[in-house]
C-alpha cells in the first residue's frame, strides 16, 4: 500500500490525469502528436480542454514545452509504456484506482453493477487486455514501495519465525518483500499467478527468489517454516481467506509459523482507503483480528497473536502449525 516514487498528485491533479486518460487525449499527446489543438482533434475534446489540460501537465511535470509542442518527461514513462515493471511507478495504478473509486456508487448497487459486467462481456477482447493492463500497473506500483517499508515490513515477518529456512511468499507481486528475505538467508520461493509470474520473472534473476506459477494447494505438503502474505486478506471475500489458511497449513512444517501483514479495522489508520478501494476492486472489506484469528483456528493452525509493524500500516497477524508429539 505505501509506496515512493513518484507521487505527490492530490485528488484534482489525478481527477484531470484521468480525463485526460479517458478520453483519449493523454494517449495522443504521448504517442501521435505534441500539438494541442491536434491531440484535441484526434481525442473529440475541445480546443480549449486540450489548451488547459495540456498547460497543467506542463506544470504537474509530465511534459515539457520545445518548438511550440510538448514532449513527455521522464514522469510521463510510465504513462507510455508498461513493458519494464520498474519504469512504471505509481501514477497509472493511482489512475486504476481513481477510476474504480469513482464508479463506487455503481459498485456498491447490484443492478448496476450487473450491467456494467454485461456491458464488459459485450467488448471482446478489452476485458481481458484492460485485466492484463491493471495488473501491470500494480505491479509497477508495487515495486516503487519505499525501501524503509519494505525493510520493517520483512522485519515483521520475520520475527514469527527468525530461524525459518524455506520461506513461501505468497502473491508478492514483484517480489520486494521476497528479494529482502532472501537477502536474509532463507531459501525463498514466489507463488502467483501465470500472468504475474511471467511479468516479474526477468525482476527477479539473479535474487535468490524461486518463481513459482501453480496453485497454493499444488506445493508439497510440510514444506516451508514460513508463509507470508502482504496486503492480501482484506481484498479477498471470507470463503477465499478460509481456503487459503487451510492450503497454506497443509503448506507449512510443523512448528513453522504463517503471517499476514494486513491493515486490521480497528487498529490501522489506512482503514478509510483500505474500505473505499475493496468496495470499488475487490471482494473482500477490511477485516478485525479476531476474524482472521478464527479463520486460523479453523485451519488448524493456533497461537494466533496480533502487533503493530512500525513505521507502516499494517499489522502482523501470526498463526504458527501446531509441532507433530
Amino acid at each position: 500500500m505505501p509506496t515512493a516514487g513518484d507521487s505527490g498528485l492530490d485528488v484534482p491533479a489525478l481527477t484531470l490525469l484521468w480525463a485526460a486518460r479517458e478520453t483519449g487525449l493523454l494517449d495522443a499527446l504521448l504517442t501521435e502528436t505534441g500539438s494541442a489543438g491536434e491531440a484535441a482533434d484526434i481525442a473529440g475534446v475541445t480546443d480549449r480542454a486540450a489548451r488547459v489540460t495540456v498547460d497543467a501537465l506542463v506544470d504537474l511535470g509530465f511534459f515539457y514545452r520545445t518548438d511550440g509542442a510538448v514532449e513527455p518527461t521522464n514522469r510521463a514513462l510510465g504513462l507510455l509504456a508498461t513493458r519494464d515493471i520498474r519504469s512504471i511507478g505509481r501514477v497509472p495504478a493511482e489512475l486504476d484506482q481513481f477510476a474504480a473509486l469513482a464508479s463506487l456508487p455503481a459498485a456498491m448497487r447490484a443492478d448496476e453493477q450487473a450491467a456494467r459486467d454485461q456491458s464488459a462481456d459485450e467488448q471482446p477482447g478489452r476485458p481481458q487486455r484492460d485485466r492484463q493492463q491493471r495488473i501491470r500497473h500494480r505491479l509497477g506500483a508495487d515495486y516503487a514501495v519505499d525501501a524503509p517499508t519494505v525493510q520493517a515490513t520483512v522485519d515483521g515477518i520475520l520475527a514469527a519465525n527468525p530461524g525459518a529456512d524455506q520461506v513461501l511468499a505468497l502473491a508478492d507481486g514483484p517480489g520486494r518483500h521476497a528479494c529482502e528475505l532472501a537477502e536474509r538467508g532463507p531459501a525463498v520461493t514466489l507463488l502467483d499467478g501465470h500472468e504475474v509470474i511471467d511479468a516479474v520473472d526477468p525482476l527477479l534473476a539473479g535474487s535468490g527468489v524461486e518463481p513459482v506459477a501453480r496453485s497454493l494447494m499444488e506445493i508439497d505438503p510440510a514444506s516451508f517454516d514460513l508463509v507470508f502474505l502482504v496486503d492480501g486478506m482484506w481484498p479477498s471475500a471470507p470463503a477465499e481467506n478460509r481456503f487459503t489458511l487451510r492450503a497454506v497449513e497443509r503448506a507449512l512444517a510443523p512448528g513453522g509459523a504463517f503471517v499476514a501483514a494486513e491493515p486490521l479495522r480497528g487498529r490501522s489508520d489506512a482503514m478509510p482507503a483500505v474500505a473505499a478501494k475493496a468496495l470499488a476492486t475487490g471482494l473482500g472489506e477490511p477485516y478485525t483480528e479476531a476474524t482472521i484469528a478464527g479463520w486460523c483456528a479453523a485451519a488448524g493452525l493456533g497461537e494466533v497473536e496480533a502487533s503493530d509493524v512500525p513505521g507502516t500500516p499494517y499489522q502482523a497477524i501470526v498463526a504458527e502449525r501446531h509441532s507433530e508429539d
